[in-house]
């Protein structure tokens, strides 16, 4: 317990071998006929043993008396000849007491520790460094206080050592020798003698104020200090990598709305259309430049009967699905003459069409349902329908990462590909992988089930250069004198899916529409979470947490 103040006091006690009674009743001198000594606060606790909650050191004031000659001779200068000892005081009593004593040398301070100890009534050691000065004494551990025991005074003491200023030390012990004798020699002693007993003892009594330590010890703030250190690199920390996370979070969104990147192409998010983008977007009659137009294929017919459709005996080629050309809203001229979705013929002049930024041209019922469930991409040539300048999702931390990995693996291929002479390994990319999880259409799209796809063949790439040459045979025979046959992507051997097509009184195109919708059904991505979504909840709590601290963490 750390003291806070002393009080010093003069109280008178009857002599106990004078009464045939225990007397432990003292009586408190009034300050005009006694000495007091109040609100001594200018003390430094120097060992707290032997102190509890709630038990404040009290006792009578007296000086241990010392063992050897040199250091009695030294005391001669500190302490007065008639200061109270323990012979100026009744002897075989157990009155409280409290050491006052002079710290002038190592030896005679161990001394006086050895004599306060054998009295087992010493409640606490008071001390002080000679001197005239009325400052606050020093720390424990400064040199003034160091006896070379290592320490050892404090573990063998059974009682608390305060030490006070040299000028209150020296005036408790310039009082110690006015109060040491009998009731006559004591100042006011005629006074005092008229209201107590010529016997009676008054001697000075000192109460020391105690309470828990308000400051810690040297090493707890030593811990604090690292702790506080600790917390502020981690708070810097954090907060530099949340500025540097949202700097790429704008910068990866300032480029999503410029056009530069298209984060589903990218596979990193599963994007849709809204409905006022979709909106938007044209719907036109479909016409064409010729009046003879190319029917497509039926898929759900074999390569035989689709090979038996011949005009003038001669086997016709599969219609050439090129990108439409510019032309006016109502009379446009398209070249594509199938919707890719449910693989349903336009009918010139009577089709309505939804014309996407690409110039492709859908059924609005195949086409929006698409956009709005599935993806924000053109079925055809994967370009991304969303107009240039929006942002459709919130980028997150994760997109960020996504988006660079993505962006170095592909650095990294195209480096060692120009560097070592390898060509770059033909394998699905990143943004195929996140087509396939999100549900893209292309040829795994609408490929039926059952069905493993194949090369491509060329002539209904909608999205490829318009420059790019047909393929040709081993017999160098040309494309259009073979048998004309469906794509592998169009195919099917589940029955269900190859019904005859409707009677001419059913309506063919709601049957199409019909078979549209169940194909895009199948292949729905969940609406819940997409794959980053799923992947950054898989992860554990603490890891989550933590991201939330250092955004960027892996």
């Amino acid at each position: 317990m750390t003291a806070r103040g002393i009080g010093i006091f003069t109280i008178e006690f009857p002599d106990p071998t004078k009464i045939d009674y225990e007397n432990t009743q003292f009586n408190t001198l009034n300050e005009s006929i006694s000495f007091q000594y109040r609100g001594v606060t200018n003390i430094q606790t120097l060992s707290t043993k032997g102190v509890s909650a709630g038990s404040d050191p009290y006792g009578i004031l007296y000086v241990p008396e010392l063992f050897s000659e040199g250091c009695k001779k030294n005391e001669t200068q500190h302490v007065p000849a008639n200061a109270t000892r323990i012979a100026n005081l009744p002897s075989d009593r157990n009155y409280a007491l409290i050491a006052v004593a002079p710290w002038f040398s190592a030896q005679c301070t161990l001394e006086y520790f050895t004599a306060a100890r054998q009295q087992t009534a010493t409640k606490g050691f008071l001390t002080y460094l000679p001197g005239n000065s009325n400052a606050q004494p020093p720390v424990l551990n400064d040199p003034a206080w160091n006896l070379q025991d290592g320490g050892m005074w404090q573990k063998e003491n059974t009682f608390p050592v305060y030490a006070m200023s040299s000028t209150t030390g020296d005036n408790i012990m310039d009082q110690l020798n006015l109060y040491s004798g009998n009731l006559s020699t004591v100042p006011h002693g005629e006074d005092l003698g008229r209201i107590f007993n010529s016997t009676s003892y008054v001697r000075l009594w000192a109460t020391v104020s105690t309470a828990s330590s308000s400051a810690l010890p040297s090493l707890w703030v030593f811990l604090v200090i690292v702790l506080a250190i600790l917390l502020a690199a981690i708070g810097t920390t954090s907060m530099c990598m949340h500025v540097i996370q949202r700097r790429r979070r704008n910068a990866l969104r300032q480029r999503v709305q410029n056009g530069e990147i298209d984060l589903e192409a990218l596979g990193v998010k599963r994007l849709t259309v809204s409905q006022q983008v979709l909106d938007k977007m044209p719907i036109v009659t479909y016409t064409t430049g010729s009046s003879d137009a190319e029917k497509p294929l039926d898929p759900c017919l074999a390569p035989g009967a689709n090979a038996g459709t011949e005009a003038n005996g001669a086997a016709q080629p599969l219609s050439h699905l090129s990108a439409p050309t510019t032309s006016t809203v109502s009379t446009t001229a398209f070249s594509q003459p199938t919707c890719p979705i449910c693989i349903d013929d336009f009918e010139p002049n009577e089709t309505q069409v939804r014309e996407l930024p690409c110039r492709h041209i859908f059924h609005p019922d195949c086409i929006d349902t698409f956009l709005l469930r599935n993806s924000s991409l053109c079925p055809m040539c994967k370009q991304s329908v969303l107009p240039i300048g929006t942002c459709p999702v919130n980028i997150t931390n994760m997109m960020v990462r996504r988006e660079r990995h993505i962006t170095r693996m592909r650095a990294r291929s195209e480096w060692s590909a120009a560097n070592g002479g390898m060509a770059p390994p033909v394998s699905v990319t990143v943004s195929d992988h996140a087509r396939g999880a999100f549900g893209l259409i292309g040829r795994r799209m609408f490929s039926r089930p059952g069905v493993t796809t194949a090369v491509q063949p060329a002539d209904i790439e909608m999205g490829t250069n318009s420059t790019q040459q047909p393929a040709t045979s081993s017999s160098s025979q040309p494309i259009s004198s073979l048998p004309a046959a469906p794509p592998p992507a169009m195919m099917s051997t589940n029955p269900q899916d190859c019904e005859p097509p409707p009677t001419p009184t059913q309506n063919r195109r709601e049957w199409a529409r019909q078979r549209a919708l169940q194909m895009l059904g199948n292949r729905h991505a969940p609406t819940e979470l997409d794959a980053l979504e799923q992947e950054e909840n898989a992860q554990p709590k603490w890891k989550r947490a933590l991201n939330k601290v250092f955004p960027g963490f892996r």
